[in-house]
């Protein structure tokens, strides 16, 4: 295991049912980082974080943390915080309560605990709150007592299964970002579970993109949104246009970056790299134009479709400067060869 290797996972595979949901997974991550399972509704990401805290048994592999081999370990032996999608709050304690739970079990002393809780609902700004009930609690409320009551144990390693998936969607922006928060000001080492894109490129220092049981590619947000290894990923990351070599081809490319345009690979265009206007490009722009079949305002950006007359299908993503579009105009606009990635370079 490399030294930078905070987490370790080789070869892991997992059995449920007598079924095998996963297929010899191999992955690490850094210490102090916030790393993110990412991908679509069975992909396999909860069952992975499962077995990583010892909820899941049915395993082979090995799972190392921290240098120490713990896929044998009790749960309460692994130094590892979990927070799942409900927040399990005790409706009978108090906030404060709620937060030193673990501690009095761990028979940690008064003065700590009052230290330690108070430190961390201060953290989570939720000072005021500490002698309220769940019950009084908003749902983002609700979620940082659970957030707090998981770090102020110290784990190694803190475990995040969906936790904002029941809140509502500003609520989920304005907590994501405390999340952050809390990991760079605490340093601790988090895994976090999504199947939201967004949410994973808003926080991660890296991705991991499941599917089918398997690691499909693990980067920062921008390696994988700007160079997807094969075809899965560029389809399920960003809004990418997936174009063959032929079809680029027709559209009067021969090259995509410096090299010739293959014409049976599968090539990558970003919707918001298209211009409207190629004048000072410090770039070689070639032309392309359409009619706009679908129009979708989204506040700061405007999304719509063009389908160009070789009948291929574009998608485009510009600022919102309040200029008219209307399905079935033309519209021609310009994009660089170097803007294209191949897809798995």
């Amino acid at each position: 295991m490399m030294a930078s290797d905070f987490l370790k996972v080789t070869d892991l595979s997992i059995t449920l049912s007598g079924n095998n949901v996963i297929n010899n997974m191999t992955f690490s991550i850094k210490p102090n980082t916030l790393t993110t399972f990412l991908g679509p509704s069975g992909s396999g990401k909860t069952t992975v974080l499962r077995a990583i805290a010892g909820l899941n048994t049915q395993i082979s592999g090995k799972i190392y943390l921290d240098g120490q081999e713990i896929q044998q370990l009790p749960v309460n032996q692994r130094h590892i915080g979990m927070i799942f999608q409900s927040y399990a709050l005790f409706p009978n304690l108090s906030v404060f309560e709620n937060v030193a739970y673990g501690l009095r079990v761990q028979k940690v002393s008064a003065t700590a605990i009052k230290d330690k809780v108070t430190r961390m609902l201060n953290l989570v700004s939720l000072a005021d709150k500490k002698d309220a009930f769940p019950d009084n609690l908003s749902g983002g409320q609700k979620q940082r007592v659970a957030i707090a009551r998981a770090m102020v144990l110290e784990p190694k390693l803190l475990l995040l299964d969906e936790p904002l998936s029941a809140l509502d969607a500003k609520i989920r922006v304005d907590l994501r970002t405390q999340i952050r928060h809390y990991q760079q000001e605490l340093g601790i080492t988090m895994l976090f579970v999504t199947h939201d894109q967004g949410e994973a490129m808003a926080i991660s220092d890296d991705i991991i993109v499941m599917d089918d049981g398997r690691v499909q590619q693990q980067g920062s947000p921008l390696t994988i949104y700007t160079k997807p290894r094969n075809q899965f990923i560029a389809q399920f990351i960003g809004n990418h246009n997936l174009l063959s070599g032929k079809d680029l081809m027709r559209l009067g490319f021969k090259r995509a970056q410096k090299r010739l345009i293959d014409p049976n690979d599968q090539y990558i265009v970003r919707p918001e790299l298209f211009v409207k206007d190629s004048s000072g490009q410090s770039k070689e722009t070639m032309p392309i134009s359409g009619k706009l079949t679908s129009i979708a305002v989204l506040g700061d950006r405007i999304r719509y479709e063009m389908q160009t007359p070789q009948q291929i299908r574009l998608k485009v993503e510009t600022l919102n400067q309040g200029l008219p579009l209307g399905i079935n105009t033309s519209q021609t606009l310009y994009l660089s060869p170097d803007d294209i990635e191949k897809v798995g370079d």
